[in-house]
Protein backbone atom coordinates (compact mmCIF):
# COMPACT_ATOMS: atom_id res chain seq x y z
CA UNK A 1 0.00 0.00 0.00
CA UNK A 2 1.74 3.32 -0.83
CA UNK A 3 0.29 5.87 2.08
CA UNK A 4 1.56 8.99 0.09
CA UNK A 5 -0.59 8.60 -3.04
CA UNK A 6 -3.77 10.20 -2.89
CA UNK A 7 -6.39 7.56 -3.93
CA UNK A 8 -10.01 8.38 -5.27
CA UNK A 9 -11.62 9.03 -1.76
CA UNK A 10 -8.09 9.95 -0.06
CA UNK A 11 -9.52 8.78 3.14
CA UNK A 12 -6.08 7.19 3.94
CA UNK A 13 -4.80 10.87 5.72
CA UNK A 14 -1.52 10.94 6.23
CA UNK A 15 -1.21 13.34 8.93
CA UNK A 16 -0.57 14.65 6.45
CA UNK A 17 0.69 22.14 4.94
CA UNK A 18 7.83 21.42 2.03
CA UNK A 19 6.36 25.12 1.56
CA UNK A 20 8.47 26.78 -1.10
CA UNK A 21 11.31 28.88 0.55
CA UNK A 22 9.95 32.59 0.15
CA UNK A 23 5.89 32.08 1.06
CA UNK A 24 4.86 28.46 1.39
CA UNK A 25 6.67 25.79 2.87
CA UNK A 26 3.57 24.26 4.28
CA UNK A 27 3.10 23.03 0.83
CA UNK A 28 5.67 20.14 1.69
CA UNK A 29 3.39 18.15 -1.08
CA UNK A 30 3.76 20.69 -3.89
CA UNK A 31 2.46 23.93 -4.90
CA UNK A 32 -0.72 25.27 -7.33
CA UNK A 33 -0.18 24.49 -10.71
CA UNK A 34 -1.67 26.07 -13.55
CA UNK A 35 -3.17 29.94 -12.69
CA UNK A 36 -3.74 28.33 -8.99
CA UNK A 37 -2.25 30.71 -6.09
CA UNK A 38 -2.29 30.03 -2.07
CA UNK A 39 -4.55 32.33 -1.11
CA UNK A 40 -3.14 35.72 -3.52
CA UNK A 41 0.30 35.45 -3.68
CA UNK A 42 0.03 37.58 -6.86
CA UNK A 43 -2.01 39.64 -8.48
CA UNK A 44 -4.50 37.55 -10.60
CA UNK A 45 -4.14 37.71 -14.13
CA UNK A 46 -7.91 38.43 -14.94
CA UNK A 47 -8.93 42.05 -15.57
CA UNK A 48 -12.30 43.66 -15.90
CA UNK A 49 -13.55 46.93 -16.73
CA UNK A 50 -16.27 47.48 -14.19
CA UNK A 51 -14.92 47.65 -10.29
CA UNK A 52 -15.32 44.18 -8.75
CA UNK A 53 -14.39 45.21 -4.76
CA UNK A 54 -16.55 48.13 -2.91
CA UNK A 55 -15.27 49.96 0.20
CA UNK A 56 -17.42 48.68 3.20
CA UNK A 57 -16.99 50.51 5.74
CA UNK A 58 -14.84 50.63 8.84
CA UNK A 59 -13.20 46.93 10.24
CA UNK A 60 -14.37 45.61 13.34
CA UNK A 61 -13.21 41.95 13.05
CA UNK A 62 -9.52 41.40 11.30
CA UNK A 63 -6.05 42.08 12.46
CA UNK A 64 -2.81 41.85 9.99
CA UNK A 65 -0.61 39.04 10.94
CA UNK A 66 3.20 39.42 10.52
CA UNK A 67 5.37 36.38 10.89
CA UNK A 68 8.96 35.78 10.14
CA UNK A 69 9.85 32.01 9.96
CA UNK A 70 12.98 30.23 9.39
CA UNK A 71 12.93 26.69 7.92
CA UNK A 72 15.27 23.76 8.37
CA UNK A 73 17.57 22.21 5.90
CA UNK A 74 16.41 18.76 5.33
CA UNK A 75 19.72 17.92 3.53
CA UNK A 76 21.83 19.39 5.75
CA UNK A 77 20.07 19.16 9.01
CA UNK A 78 21.81 20.80 11.00
CA UNK A 79 20.87 24.10 9.79
CA UNK A 80 18.21 26.02 9.15
CA UNK A 81 17.58 27.94 5.87
CA UNK A 82 17.73 31.65 5.18
CA UNK A 83 14.82 33.25 7.19
CA UNK A 84 11.79 35.32 5.50
CA UNK A 85 8.57 36.81 6.23
CA UNK A 86 4.84 36.59 6.09
CA UNK A 87 1.76 38.85 5.96
CA UNK A 88 -1.94 38.02 5.99
CA UNK A 89 -5.31 38.45 7.84
CA UNK A 90 -6.53 36.85 11.31
CA UNK A 91 -9.70 36.78 11.87
CA UNK A 92 -10.72 37.97 15.55
CA UNK A 93 -12.65 34.91 17.57
CA UNK A 94 -14.37 34.44 21.05
CA UNK A 95 -11.68 34.88 23.97
CA UNK A 96 -8.84 36.98 22.15
CA UNK A 97 -8.24 34.07 19.94
CA UNK A 98 -6.85 35.36 16.03
CA UNK A 99 -8.27 32.41 13.34
CA UNK A 100 -5.36 32.14 10.08
CA UNK A 101 -4.16 29.34 8.17
CA UNK A 102 -1.36 26.67 9.27
CA UNK A 103 0.57 27.95 6.50
CA UNK A 104 1.31 31.63 7.79
CA UNK A 105 2.95 30.25 10.99
CA UNK A 106 5.05 27.41 9.43
CA UNK A 107 8.25 27.59 11.11
CA UNK A 108 7.39 30.96 12.79
CA UNK A 109 10.33 32.59 15.20
CA UNK A 110 8.01 35.26 15.45
CA UNK A 111 4.25 36.34 15.29
CA UNK A 112 3.26 40.30 15.23
CA UNK A 113 -0.39 41.14 15.22
CA UNK A 114 -1.20 44.38 14.01
CA UNK A 115 -3.96 46.92 13.80
CA UNK A 116 -4.76 47.84 10.38
CA UNK A 117 -5.83 51.30 10.93
CA UNK A 118 -3.61 52.75 13.60
CA UNK A 119 -0.43 50.28 13.03
CA UNK A 120 -0.22 49.45 17.01
CA UNK A 121 1.27 45.85 17.65
CA UNK A 122 1.11 42.98 19.84
CA UNK A 123 3.32 39.75 19.96
CA UNK A 124 1.35 36.69 19.61
CA UNK A 125 2.16 33.26 19.89
CA UNK A 126 0.59 29.76 18.68
CA UNK A 127 -1.90 28.63 20.72
CA UNK A 128 -2.91 25.47 18.63
CA UNK A 129 -2.42 24.11 15.05
CA UNK A 130 -3.24 21.34 12.34
CA UNK A 131 -1.27 21.18 9.56
CA UNK A 132 -3.71 18.59 7.94
CA UNK A 133 -6.84 21.02 8.17
CA UNK A 134 -4.29 23.84 7.47
CA UNK A 135 -5.86 25.69 10.64
CA UNK A 136 -3.93 27.61 13.49
CA UNK A 137 -5.06 29.73 16.74
CA UNK A 138 -2.79 32.56 17.96
CA UNK A 139 -3.21 34.38 21.32
CA UNK A 140 -1.83 37.48 22.91
CA UNK A 141 1.63 36.22 24.40
CA UNK A 142 1.55 39.02 26.92
CA UNK A 143 -1.40 40.97 28.05
CA UNK A 144 -2.96 42.73 25.89
CA UNK A 145 -5.06 45.71 27.43
CA UNK A 146 -7.27 47.54 25.18
CA UNK A 147 -5.67 46.14 21.73
CA UNK A 148 -8.87 44.09 20.96
CA UNK A 149 -11.20 46.91 22.67
CA UNK A 150 -12.27 48.34 19.07
CA UNK A 151 -12.94 45.10 17.29
CA UNK A 152 -15.41 42.46 17.90
CA UNK A 153 -15.07 38.60 17.29
CA UNK A 154 -17.01 36.64 14.22
CA UNK A 155 -18.88 33.92 14.54
CA UNK A 156 -18.64 30.58 12.80
CA UNK A 157 -21.42 30.32 9.67
CA UNK A 158 -21.15 25.80 9.30
CA UNK A 159 -23.79 25.65 6.21
CA UNK A 160 -22.88 26.11 2.92
CA UNK A 161 -25.33 25.24 -0.35
CA UNK A 162 -24.60 25.73 -3.91
CA UNK A 163 -25.56 29.29 -4.84
CA UNK A 164 -24.98 31.07 -1.55
CA UNK A 165 -23.58 34.16 -2.15
CA UNK A 166 -20.35 35.07 0.05
CA UNK A 167 -17.81 37.85 0.34
CA UNK A 168 -13.98 37.94 0.42
CA UNK A 169 -12.69 40.46 3.20
CA UNK A 170 -9.81 42.54 2.75
CA UNK A 171 -8.23 45.82 4.24
CA UNK A 172 -7.08 48.19 2.53
CA UNK A 173 -3.51 50.51 2.86
CA UNK A 174 -5.28 52.30 5.93
CA UNK A 175 -7.36 49.48 7.49
CA UNK A 176 -10.73 50.08 5.00
CA UNK A 177 -12.52 46.82 4.62
CA UNK A 178 -13.16 45.66 1.14
CA UNK A 179 -15.35 43.45 -0.37
CA UNK A 180 -15.14 41.20 -3.02
CA UNK A 181 -18.56 38.57 -4.07
CA UNK A 182 -18.21 34.97 -4.55
CA UNK A 183 -20.77 32.19 -5.11
CA UNK A 184 -20.48 28.45 -4.16
CA UNK A 185 -20.20 26.54 -7.45
CA UNK A 186 -19.66 23.21 -5.55
CA UNK A 187 -19.32 21.21 -2.09
CA UNK A 188 -17.11 18.55 -2.45
CA UNK A 189 -14.26 17.38 -0.54
CA UNK A 190 -10.28 18.16 -2.04
CA UNK A 191 -6.88 18.95 -1.00
CA UNK A 192 -5.77 21.70 1.34
CA UNK A 193 -2.01 22.37 1.33
CA UNK A 194 -0.54 18.56 1.72
CA UNK A 195 -1.25 16.43 -0.91
CA UNK A 196 -2.49 13.77 1.37
CA UNK A 197 -5.18 15.61 3.64
CA UNK A 198 -8.58 15.93 1.75
CA UNK A 199 -11.10 17.97 3.42
CA UNK A 200 -14.72 19.30 2.46
CA UNK A 201 -14.29 22.75 0.54
CA UNK A 202 -15.94 25.44 -1.08
CA UNK A 203 -15.38 25.66 -4.77
CA UNK A 204 -16.76 29.43 -5.41
CA UNK A 205 -16.88 31.23 -8.46
CA UNK A 206 -16.05 35.18 -8.30
CA UNK A 207 -13.32 37.42 -10.02
CA UNK A 208 -10.66 38.61 -6.92
CA UNK A 209 -8.31 41.30 -7.07
CA UNK A 210 -5.51 41.04 -4.33
CA UNK A 211 -5.41 44.19 -2.55
CA UNK A 212 -2.07 43.42 -0.28
CA UNK A 213 -0.35 39.77 -1.25
CA UNK A 214 -2.07 37.95 1.46
CA UNK A 215 -1.60 34.20 3.21
CA UNK A 216 -5.31 34.10 4.79
CA UNK A 217 -8.45 35.99 3.31
CA UNK A 218 -11.70 35.51 5.26
CA UNK A 219 -14.83 34.48 3.34
CA UNK A 220 -17.86 35.76 5.05
CA UNK A 221 -22.04 34.61 4.82
CA UNK A 222 -24.54 36.95 6.38
CA UNK A 223 -21.90 38.39 8.90
CA UNK A 224 -20.05 35.56 10.03
CA UNK A 225 -17.11 33.54 8.97
CA UNK A 226 -17.74 31.16 5.99
CA UNK A 227 -14.14 29.49 5.73
CA UNK A 228 -10.67 31.12 4.81
CA UNK A 229 -9.73 31.54 1.44
CA UNK A 230 -7.05 28.16 0.36
CA UNK A 231 -6.31 29.21 -2.91
CA UNK A 232 -7.51 31.38 -6.26
CA UNK A 233 -7.23 30.09 -10.12
CA UNK A 234 -7.26 33.72 -12.17
CA UNK A 235 -7.63 31.81 -15.69
CA UNK A 236 -11.11 30.14 -14.88
CA UNK A 237 -11.92 32.86 -11.96
CA UNK A 238 -12.75 29.71 -9.31
CA UNK A 239 -11.24 30.26 -5.55
CA UNK A 240 -11.28 27.12 -2.87
CA UNK A 241 -12.50 27.84 0.64
CA UNK A 242 -11.68 26.17 3.44
CA UNK A 243 -15.50 26.26 4.71
CA UNK A 244 -16.90 26.77 8.62
CA UNK A 245 -17.78 22.77 9.38
CA UNK A 246 -14.32 22.46 9.71
CA UNK A 247 -13.09 25.34 11.28
CA UNK A 248 -15.99 24.97 13.85
CA UNK A 249 -14.59 21.16 14.10
CA UNK A 250 -10.98 22.61 14.81
CA UNK A 251 -11.89 25.34 17.89
CA UNK A 252 -14.24 22.90 19.18
CA UNK A 253 -11.83 20.41 19.69
CA UNK A 254 -9.34 22.97 20.97
CA UNK A 255 -11.61 24.14 23.80
CA UNK A 256 -12.25 20.90 24.77
CA UNK A 257 -8.60 21.48 26.55
CA UNK A 258 -6.80 18.15 24.56
CA UNK A 259 -6.54 18.51 20.74
CA UNK A 260 -6.80 15.41 19.43
CA UNK A 261 -7.04 16.37 15.16
CA UNK A 262 -8.60 15.20 12.99
CA UNK A 263 -10.05 11.52 12.81
CA UNK A 264 -8.90 9.22 9.55
CA UNK A 265 -10.66 5.86 8.20
CA UNK A 266 -7.07 4.20 6.69
CA UNK A 267 -8.22 2.62 3.92
CA UNK A 268 -7.58 2.92 0.17
CA UNK A 269 -10.18 2.20 -2.20
CA UNK A 270 -11.95 1.71 -5.66
CA UNK A 271 -14.67 2.82 -7.37
CA UNK A 272 -17.63 0.06 -8.13
CA UNK A 273 -18.98 1.60 -11.37
CA UNK A 274 -17.64 -0.72 -13.89
CA UNK A 275 -20.14 -3.53 -14.51
CA UNK A 276 -17.42 -6.49 -15.06
CA UNK A 277 -15.66 -5.46 -12.00
CA UNK A 278 -18.76 -5.63 -9.63
CA UNK A 279 -19.92 -8.68 -11.58
CA UNK A 280 -15.93 -9.97 -10.59
CA UNK A 281 -16.89 -9.08 -6.83
CA UNK A 282 -19.85 -11.02 -6.21
CA UNK A 283 -22.53 -7.28 -6.05
CA UNK A 284 -25.81 -7.71 -7.04
CA UNK A 285 -27.51 -4.75 -9.21
CA UNK A 286 -29.35 -3.11 -6.13
CA UNK A 287 -26.20 -3.07 -4.21
CA UNK A 288 -24.06 -0.11 -3.71
CA UNK A 289 -20.40 0.53 -1.89
CA UNK A 290 -16.50 0.65 -2.71
CA UNK A 291 -14.30 -1.69 -3.16
CA UNK A 292 -11.54 -1.85 -0.34
CA UNK A 293 -7.69 -1.91 -1.96
CA UNK A 294 -5.68 -1.53 1.09
CA UNK A 295 -6.46 -1.01 5.25
CA UNK A 296 -3.74 1.05 6.78
CA UNK A 297 -1.88 -0.67 9.63
CA UNK A 298 -2.87 1.26 12.93
CA UNK A 299 -5.78 3.49 11.12
CA UNK A 300 -9.25 3.28 12.18
CA UNK A 301 -10.16 0.82 9.28
CA UNK A 302 -7.97 -1.95 10.89
CA UNK A 303 -9.51 -1.73 14.32
CA UNK A 304 -13.13 -2.21 12.98
CA UNK A 305 -11.86 -5.34 11.35
CA UNK A 306 -12.10 -4.08 8.41
CA UNK A 307 -10.04 -6.06 5.56
CA UNK A 308 -8.83 -6.07 1.80
CA UNK A 309 -11.29 -7.28 -0.30
CA UNK A 310 -14.22 -5.87 1.99
CA UNK A 311 -17.31 -4.02 0.15
CA UNK A 312 -17.95 -0.75 2.06
CA UNK A 313 -21.83 -0.31 1.86
CA UNK A 314 -22.97 1.88 4.47
CA UNK A 315 -21.29 4.06 7.38
CA UNK A 316 -23.26 5.55 10.57
CA UNK A 317 -26.64 4.66 8.63
CA UNK A 318 -25.53 6.30 5.47
CA UNK A 319 -25.50 4.20 2.04
CA UNK A 320 -21.81 4.91 0.45
CA UNK A 321 -22.60 4.49 -3.39
CA UNK A 322 -20.30 3.20 -6.09
CA UNK A 323 -18.60 6.36 -6.26
CA UNK A 324 -18.13 6.83 -2.18
CA UNK A 325 -20.54 9.17 -2.14
CA UNK A 326 -23.09 9.54 0.51
CA UNK A 327 -25.66 12.08 0.78
CA UNK A 328 -25.82 14.50 3.71
CA UNK A 329 -28.06 16.30 4.97
CA UNK A 330 -26.86 19.59 4.68
CA UNK A 331 -24.21 19.63 1.45
CA UNK A 332 -26.07 16.72 -0.53
CA UNK A 333 -24.06 14.71 -2.22
CA UNK A 334 -20.86 14.70 -0.57
CA UNK A 335 -17.64 11.62 -0.83
CA UNK A 336 -17.92 9.54 2.42
CA UNK A 337 -14.45 11.14 3.73
CA UNK A 338 -16.78 14.25 5.12
CA UNK A 339 -18.55 11.57 7.36
CA UNK A 340 -14.84 10.46 8.75
CA UNK A 341 -13.55 13.98 8.81
CA UNK A 342 -15.72 16.51 9.09
CA UNK A 343 -18.92 15.12 11.19
CA UNK A 344 -17.03 13.03 13.53
CA UNK A 345 -14.33 13.31 16.55
CA UNK A 346 -11.20 11.37 17.09
CA UNK A 347 -12.85 8.43 19.65
CA UNK A 348 -16.41 9.08 18.30
CA UNK A 349 -18.19 5.35 17.72
CA UNK A 350 -18.72 4.33 14.26
CA UNK A 351 -20.40 1.44 12.53
CA UNK A 352 -19.61 -0.16 8.55
CA UNK A 353 -21.52 -2.01 6.83
CA UNK A 354 -19.10 -4.12 4.31
CA UNK A 355 -20.37 -7.35 2.30
CA UNK A 356 -17.40 -9.58 2.34
CA UNK A 357 -17.45 -12.90 0.66
CA UNK A 358 -21.32 -12.62 -0.65
CA UNK A 359 -22.30 -12.17 3.17
CA UNK A 360 -23.11 -8.56 4.65
CA UNK A 361 -21.44 -7.74 8.05
CA UNK A 362 -21.89 -4.88 10.28
CA UNK A 363 -18.18 -3.98 12.11
CA UNK A 364 -18.14 -1.47 15.21
CA UNK A 365 -15.30 0.80 16.97
CA UNK A 366 -14.20 3.64 17.51
CA UNK A 367 -12.11 6.46 15.39
CA UNK A 368 -8.63 7.24 15.80
CA UNK A 369 -5.61 9.40 14.54
CA UNK A 370 -2.46 8.24 12.88
CA UNK A 371 0.13 10.97 14.44
CA UNK A 372 2.83 11.79 11.97
CA UNK A 373 5.22 10.32 14.29
CA UNK A 374 3.94 7.25 14.04
CA UNK A 375 4.26 7.04 10.26
CA UNK A 376 7.59 4.83 9.21
CA UNK A 377 8.07 7.35 6.77
CA UNK A 378 7.80 10.97 8.10
CA UNK A 379 4.61 12.68 6.13
CA UNK A 380 5.74 16.23 6.78
CA UNK A 381 7.82 17.95 9.26
CA UNK A 382 6.96 21.81 10.38
CA UNK A 383 8.69 23.40 13.05
CA UNK A 384 11.12 21.28 13.89
CA UNK A 385 14.32 19.93 12.35
CA UNK A 386 14.83 15.85 10.92
CA UNK A 387 16.20 13.34 13.05
CA UNK A 388 19.49 13.02 12.36
CA UNK A 389 22.92 11.10 13.36
CA UNK A 390 26.29 11.52 12.34
CA UNK A 391 29.32 9.09 12.91
CA UNK A 392 32.61 9.79 11.70
CA UNK A 393 31.63 12.17 8.75
CA UNK A 394 28.76 9.52 7.67
CA UNK A 395 25.11 11.45 8.02
CA UNK A 396 22.29 8.84 8.96
CA UNK A 397 18.25 10.40 8.58
CA UNK A 398 15.28 8.57 9.09
CA UNK A 399 13.13 8.91 5.97
CA UNK A 400 10.88 11.62 5.21
CA UNK A 401 9.09 13.07 2.28
CA UNK A 402 10.61 16.49 2.79
CA UNK A 403 13.69 14.96 3.00
CA UNK A 404 12.88 13.96 -0.83
CA UNK A 405 11.12 17.25 -1.82
CA UNK A 406 14.05 19.34 -0.92
CA UNK A 407 15.47 17.70 -5.03
CA UNK A 408 13.31 20.03 -6.38
CA UNK A 409 9.21 20.31 -7.15
CA UNK A 410 9.43 16.85 -9.51
CA UNK A 411 11.25 15.06 -6.76
CA UNK A 412 9.25 12.08 -7.90
CA UNK A 413 11.27 11.62 -10.56
CA UNK A 414 14.66 14.09 -9.40
CA UNK A 415 14.90 12.80 -5.98
CA UNK A 416 16.66 9.13 -5.11
CA UNK A 417 14.55 6.63 -6.99
CA UNK A 418 15.15 4.08 -4.52
CA UNK A 419 14.39 6.57 -1.63
CA UNK A 420 11.32 7.46 -3.43
CA UNK A 421 9.93 3.83 -4.55
CA UNK A 422 10.67 2.86 -0.70
CA UNK A 423 8.61 5.80 0.67
CA UNK A 424 5.70 4.57 -1.52
CA UNK A 425 5.79 1.30 -0.45
CA UNK A 426 6.82 2.15 3.18
CA UNK A 427 4.11 -0.48 4.73
CA UNK A 428 6.72 -3.46 3.69
CA UNK A 429 8.77 -1.80 6.43
CA UNK A 430 6.53 -1.88 8.86
CA UNK A 431 5.55 -5.05 8.54
CA UNK A 432 8.97 -6.09 9.03
CA UNK A 433 9.26 -4.32 12.56
CA UNK A 434 10.65 -1.05 11.37
CA UNK A 435 9.44 2.51 13.13
CA UNK A 436 11.20 4.33 11.28
CA UNK A 437 13.55 3.82 7.86
CA UNK A 438 16.64 4.47 8.53
CA UNK A 439 19.17 5.82 5.66
CA UNK A 440 22.44 7.02 4.71
CA UNK A 441 22.28 10.52 3.01
CA UNK A 442 25.71 11.78 2.63
CA UNK A 443 29.05 11.94 3.84
CA UNK A 444 31.14 14.65 4.71
CA UNK A 445 34.36 14.89 4.01
CA UNK A 446 37.08 13.63 7.12
CA UNK A 447 39.18 10.66 7.40
CA UNK A 448 36.93 7.79 8.61
CA UNK A 449 35.24 8.48 5.33
CA UNK A 450 37.75 8.27 2.41
CA UNK A 451 36.74 7.03 -0.42
CA UNK A 452 32.75 6.93 0.60
CA UNK A 453 32.47 10.77 -0.71
CA UNK A 454 30.16 9.78 -3.39
CA UNK A 455 27.59 7.93 -0.93
CA UNK A 456 24.35 8.05 -0.25
CA UNK A 457 20.85 6.84 -0.19
CA UNK A 458 21.21 3.25 1.05
CA UNK A 459 18.90 1.96 3.91
CA UNK A 460 20.70 0.82 7.11
CA UNK A 461 19.94 -2.81 8.07
CA UNK A 462 22.36 -3.69 10.92
CA UNK A 463 24.69 -1.87 12.89
CA UNK A 464 27.47 -3.80 14.80
CA UNK A 465 25.17 -6.67 14.63
CA UNK A 466 22.35 -5.26 15.42
CA UNK A 467 19.02 -4.72 13.89
CA UNK A 468 18.60 -0.96 13.20
CA UNK A 469 14.66 -0.23 13.52
CA UNK A 470 15.17 3.69 14.47
CA UNK A 471 17.61 5.48 15.34
CA UNK A 472 17.70 5.13 18.38
CA UNK A 473 18.67 2.11 17.72
CA UNK A 474 21.61 3.37 15.68
CA UNK A 475 22.79 5.52 18.69
CA UNK A 476 22.88 2.63 21.03
CA UNK A 477 24.37 0.11 18.09
CA UNK A 478 27.50 3.17 17.59
CA UNK A 479 27.87 2.82 21.81
CA UNK A 480 28.82 -0.64 21.62
CA UNK A 481 31.46 -0.73 18.68
CA UNK A 482 33.15 -4.73 18.15
CA UNK A 483 37.09 -4.74 18.39
CA UNK A 484 36.70 -1.07 17.75
CA UNK A 485 35.28 -1.21 14.55
CA UNK A 486 31.99 -0.22 13.21
CA UNK A 487 30.59 -2.21 11.20
CA UNK A 488 27.90 -1.20 9.22
CA UNK A 489 25.40 -2.73 7.07
CA UNK A 490 23.37 -1.30 4.23
CA UNK A 491 20.67 -2.91 1.73
CA UNK A 492 22.55 -1.21 -1.08
CA UNK A 493 25.82 -0.65 -2.51
CA UNK A 494 28.35 -0.98 -0.92
CA UNK A 495 26.47 -2.89 1.25
CA UNK A 496 29.25 -3.11 4.30
CA UNK A 497 31.27 0.28 5.87
CA UNK A 498 33.79 -0.25 8.07
CA UNK A 499 34.70 2.73 10.59
CA UNK A 500 37.81 2.69 12.76
CA UNK A 501 35.44 3.91 16.62
CA UNK A 502 38.06 5.60 17.82
CA UNK A 503 39.18 7.66 14.31
CA UNK A 504 35.42 8.01 13.94
CA UNK A 505 35.12 9.96 17.69
CA UNK A 506 38.08 11.46 16.49
CA UNK A 507 36.36 12.89 13.40
CA UNK A 508 33.31 13.86 15.74
CA UNK A 509 34.83 16.94 17.76
CA UNK A 510 36.69 17.92 14.47
CA UNK A 511 33.19 18.31 12.69
CA UNK A 512 32.34 20.68 15.49
CA UNK A 513 35.06 23.28 14.77
CA UNK A 514 35.95 25.17 11.99
CA UNK A 515 35.31 24.57 8.88
CA UNK A 516 32.31 22.60 9.19
CA UNK A 517 30.48 23.88 12.25
CA UNK A 518 28.27 20.93 13.16
CA UNK A 519 26.24 22.11 16.01
CA UNK A 520 25.30 19.20 17.25
CA UNK A 521 26.02 15.38 15.88
CA UNK A 522 22.77 13.77 16.61
CA UNK A 523 18.86 15.03 17.20
CA UNK A 524 16.80 12.28 17.97
CA UNK A 525 13.36 13.16 19.39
Amino acid sequence: MNPFRVTLAALLVLAAPVLAQAQSRPQQQGQGRGGEKSALSEEPVAVVAMPIVEAAGKNTSLLRVNVTYQAWNFRVPWQKTSPGTRRGLGVLMEKNQILVTAQIVADATYIELEQADTGQKLTAKVKAVDYDANLAVLEPASDPKEFFSALKPLAIETSGRIGDKLQVWQLGRVGDLIITPLEINKVLTSRYVLDTSHFLVYETIGIIRSESNSFTLPVIKNGKLAGLLLRYNSRDQTATVLPGPIIAHFLKDIASGDYKGFPSLGVEYQQTLDEQFREYLGMTKDQQGVYIGEVAKGGSAESLGMKKGDILMEMNGYKVDARGDYKDPVFGPVNLSHLVRGNSYVGDKVSVKVLRDGKEQTLSGKLTRKNPKDYVVWPYLFDRGANFLVMGGLVFQELSIPYLQSFGENWETSGPLRLVHIASHADEYEKMGKKKIIFLSGALPTRSTQGYGRIGGSIVSKVNGKEINDLSDLDKAFKEPQNLLHTIELEDFPKIIYLDAIAAESDNLKLMDVPYRVGTLKRIE
